[in-house]
């Protein structure tokens, strides 16, 4: 073999290594910022009254207990619970809101639709410009908090969110638990596919006719 061909694909083959480490060390770092930023999210402790409430169903925390309680403290004007499984009632979810039945008859509106996070953006925009809202408060897990502002924000950009992020509990040692570095670790990747998906500047419209995934989980 030319010992000069050989040099270049050695060469080659050292700049391909750095780029995946360089890679590596980036993604790590931004995964462990991520996760800094996750815990450091809480719950407003005085909540601005809002047009509106949303809360997006998923695992981990309590949502709909969360966002039952915003309800019934007046915090906005209705409750919008996005991604509900089909085998719930409508009297079921209010006695997971744990508001009263005459509450959840006038001020609660349920979304069967969504099967994910961009169907839960797109639901809760639909809903926000047919009641002319400005102003809402998000309400979901800690962990998916960052990932459902940027989805409703790429739908619907002048939307005001106020996030009322419900703590999942991560222990210290998050890195020993598979089932809590998984779900960090997936929402990250997840996060990262929306911050590229929407890199390309789509317009309201555009975002707004992306096909719905086939998951079975909302976030």
């Amino acid at each position: 073999m030319n010992p000069s061909r050989s040099q270049k694909r050695k060469s080659l083959f050292r700049f391909l290594l750095f780029l995946f480490i360089l890679s590596a060390v980036v993604f790590l770092s931004g995964f462990l910022l991520f996760v800094r930023h996750i815990k450091n999210l809480s719950a407003p402790v005085d909540v601005p009254r809002a047009d509106g409430i949303v809360v997006w169903t998923g695992k981990g925390g309590n949502r709909l207990t969360a966002a039952g309680t915003l309800l019934e403290q007046d915090r906005g004007e209705r409750l919008l619970v996005s991604g509900i499984n089909t085998a719930l009632s409508a009297d079921d979810v209010i006695e997971l809101l744990k508001i009263n039945t005459e509450t959840g008859r006038c001020c609660v509106d349920l979304d069967y639709e969504a099967k994910d996070t961009i169907g839960n953006a797109r639901e809760t925009r639909h809903w926000v410009k047919s009641l002319n809202y400005e102003h809402i408060i998000l309400v979901t897990s800690d962990y998916h908090m960052p990932r459902a502002s940027l989805e409703i924000r790429n739908l619907s950009g002048r939307i005001r969110i106020t996030p009322y992020p419900v703590s999942d509990s991560y222990s210290e040692t998050w890195w020993k638990d598979e089932t809590q570095r998984n779900r960090l670790f997936q929402e990250y990747g997840k996060l990262l596919l929306t911050y590229l998906r929407n890199s390309g500047g789509n317009s309201e419209r555009e975002a707004a006719e992306l096909p719905d995934l086939n998951s079975q989980d909302s976030d």
